[in-house]
């Protein structure tokens, strides 16, 4: 599996390399270039794209997040290298996974511009939406907290809940479950409201300096304690962004699935070949101004026939 994915990645990168082959005259800006390979330059345009997908990136350890993008482009350019001296990009297998890497990301690009302008998320939405999660937002929090965390089961959430319920402090929560010989695992960490689960958020939002309680995640329970809050709302403008990738992200695919159905329904589409005797294939599907010429010439019998069929299906339904 990994080395399948190597190789894609491998692949859309030769792509890549052989499109930028054919802009002769480009040049980039020596300020923009953060290595060279053998002579081939690395940007920190790459890198920026790298560090698009990068999680848990934050001011303190950014210079190092971008270092590890940086040499994983190196590595990447090393392999490309040897793949071009063996001149991997001309055999055939490679050709067609290039050209279909080349289509993936031209419909993934089309359909990211259409659910970002489509009229399905608008700004009524956003405003809607800001107002209702303002925990998200007006009243945003960053919480410093300081967690143990174990197996979830009858005995551990007992012996939890009694210990946070009696207001003992983490350190003697935890020597109770080493008393117990029950193997545990605990930290202190930050998180804005946005990088909490939803489901506790609301508990949350209640909670004062110094609060403690239990909550279960799956097959975990955790004791928690509120050590700070701080404020840190985000107004309307900033917040939009962030609302208009969540609706993206939940109603994307609907919206997507529809218009790739209507895309369909405007399309002529034949199956042909062995697809051609598949249940329903081998139907030509019309674009709308060929199914009215269609109906156009129809005979006064044949439309007829056509709604009474119409008729009886409708009749159908109703029963």
């Amino acid at each position: 599996m990994l080395m399948n994915k190597i190789l894609k990645l491998t692949l859309v990168v030769i792509f890549c390399n052989l499109a930028a082959c054919g802009k002769g005259g480009e040049k980039v800006a020596s300020s923009q270039i953060a290595a060279k390979v053998n002579g081939v330059e690395i940007t920190t345009h790459q890198i920026d794209s790298v560090m698009a997908g990068a999680q848990n990136v934050t001011a303190e350890n950014v210079a190092e997040f971008r270092k590890k993008a940086l040499d994983k482009l190196i590595d990447q350019q090393l392999v490309l290298d040897k793949a071009s001296k063996e001149s991997l990009d001309r055999t055939p297998d490679v050709i067609l996974e290039i050209e279909a890497a080349k289509k993936e990301i031209l419909a993934r690009a089309y359909l990211k511009k259409m659910l970002a302008s489509s009229s399905e998320i608008n700004d009524s939405e956003f405003k809607k939406y800001y107002d209702e999660h303002t925990e998200l937002f007006s009243k945003r929090r960053v919480y410093n907290l300081q967690d143990i965390s174990t197996q979830s089961n009858a005995q551990t959430l007992e012996l939890l809940k009694g210990d946070v319920t009696a207001q003992k402090s983490m350190m003697d929560i935890a020597e109770s479950l080493k008393a117990k010989g029950i193997k545990f695992s605990s930290g202190s960490f930050t998180r804005p409201a946005e990088q909490l689960p939803l489901d506790i958020l609301p508990k949350m939002q209640l909670l004062k300096d110094g609060d403690m309680f239990v909550w279960q995640s799956g097959d975990i329970a955790h004791a928690i304690k509120l050590t700070s809050i701080e404020e840190s709302p985000v107004g309307l403008l900033e917040a939009t962004p962030m609302i208009k990738n969540y609706f993206i992200n939940t109603r994307g695919k609907q919206i997507v699935e529809d218009k790739i159905k209507k895309f369909r329904q405007e399309a002529k589409i034949e199956y042909l070949g062995a697809f051609a005797s598949q249940s329903g294939a081998s139907q030509v599907k019309l674009p709308a101004a060929d199914k009215a010429e269609a109906a156009s010439n129809l005979t006064e019998e044949q439309k007829k026939s056509k709604k009474d069929s119409t008729i009886e299906a409708g009749v159908a339904g109703l029963k």
